[in-house]
């Protein structure tokens, strides 16, 4: 099996050098349990689209493995990711260095057979060479509304850590190479060699959900004044019981042309926004007190403690009490 990694400017460093060790131990798991020689082994090299070394975004230079070769078919390229696109992520397109080269060598190996992966932002070039055009997509949660505007035809399930399409898959999150790396052994080589390559590596193998680590970005960067305003309001009296008409009178707008200039605003419903604040206020107390869970959730404005952990565990895929062993 051939895996070439692309590696590209500002990338993250220890994910393009990760996925060779994980790979690298994958090999040596099967030879343990089936012997040298008896299983073909994985070779899995790092490429560069020009053959130069590239310069991550640490500034540690990446040296290519293997001169790419342009007739040469590997069974996986894995396309690695650029941190800008989750620092700066109010950008209005993406920067990749020879990128028309790049596609080009994508697509040419696609369409003879080459399943095509990312982790993490580099998700955001296979959406501008045409992968995702009726699949689904994720990428890191940070970088979700960049993705949506520039691509906004494409459907992006950011709760999701990895979706595979079958010859497209991409996984969401800085670390998801490892996820990436160990799902791609599983369906490649057996389950029992990826549990042994986790074990071996002290890696988690059941990671399925990028929703435990979200952190709720309130979307401000629009021009509507009176949502602004609305925005604000909820921001500080979260804790009270809110009427949305109310506040729609507040700011001098009729109820559903509140809910529809809200929902244009945010890409939130005023509902799910106030619910969104509270959990997040709920999330914070859970990492940084100890005080008693129902406490908190009367804190953040909920009386009816069951539906709050209901909400709570819909919007994090975890229970209060499962996020906070997780993250206090």
């Amino acid at each position: 099996m051939k895996i070439l990694v692309l590696a590209s400017k500002k990338c993250v460093v220890s994910a393009v050098y990760g996925i060779l060790d994980i790979f690298y131990a994958a090999n040596y798991c099967q030879e343990q349990k089936y012997g040298v020689g008896i299983k073909d082994t994985v070779d899995c090299q790092i490429v560069t689209i020009n053959n130069k070394p590239v310069v991550g975004y640490n500034g540690i230079q990446i040296m290519p493995t293997q001169l790419l070769d342009l007739d040469e078919i590997p069974d996986v390229i894995v396309v690695s990711s650029s941190v800008k696109m989750v620092i700066d992520c109010c950008d209005e397109d993406i920067d990749v260095p020879n990128q028309a080269a790049v596609s080009q060598w994508l697509k040419n190996c696609h369409q003879k057979g080459t399943v095509i992966t990312s982790y993490c932002t580099g998700s955001f070039l296979l959406a501008s060479c045409g992968f995702f055009q009726g699949k689904i997509a994720t990428t890191h949660w940070r970088s979700a509304d960049l993705f949506r505007r520039l691509f906004p035809y494409v459907r992006l399930d950011c709760d999701q850590l990895l979706i595979d399409s079958d010859d497209v898959i991409c996984a969401g999150g800085s670390m998801a190479y490892i996820d990436l790396s160990l799902y791609l052994i599983d369906k490649n080589i057996g389950k029992d060699i990826a549990s042994e390559c986790a074990k071996l590596m002290v890696f988690d193998p059941v990671r399925q959900k990028q929703s435990p680590y979200v952190s709720f970005q309130a979307q401000k960067s629009h021009d509507d004044k009176a949502i602004l305003t609305a925005q604000e309001w909820l921001e500080t009296h979260f804790k009270k019981d809110i009427s949305m008409e109310s506040l729609a009178e507040k700011v001098g707008l009729g109820s559903r042309t509140f809910k529809r200039r809200f929902k244009n605003a945010t890409s939130e419903n005023p509902i799910n926004y106030l619910q969104r604040i509270r959990i997040e206020q709920a999330k914070d107390k859970l990492e940084r007190t100890t005080d008693s869970i129902n406490n908190i959730i009367w804190s953040v404005g909920y009386e009816d403690v069951s539906s709050f952990r209901q909400l709570f565990k819909r919007f994090t895929g975890l229970t209060p009490k499962d996020y906070r062993h997780k993250f206090a």
